[in-house]
């Protein structure tokens, strides 16, 4: 996975728009889950498309372990 400080930094740089999840929020996985499905549609690469499952199945396991809230 790349290095998520390295890409808002490069987006900060560009005045790009930028999301960041955090694994103690309540709607991350739902959010992680829809990005997914379009992912699996949309992107041709393996690769992405496998690093995406990744992430999102360590939010699952976040969420069954650890106590989620609304977002700060």
């Amino acid at each position: 996975m790349k290095n998520p400080i390295v890409m808002i930094k490069q987006c900060m740089e560009k005045d790009e728009p930028y999301f960041v999840l955090r694994g103690q929020d309540v709607c991350a996985l739902a959010a992680i889950e829809a990005y997914y499905a379009a992912v699996k549609e949309k992107v041709k690469d393996p690769y992405f498309v496998e690093e995406i499952d990744e992430i999102r199945k360590d939010f699952r396991a976040y969420l069954e372990e650890q106590q989620t809230k609304i977002p700060d």
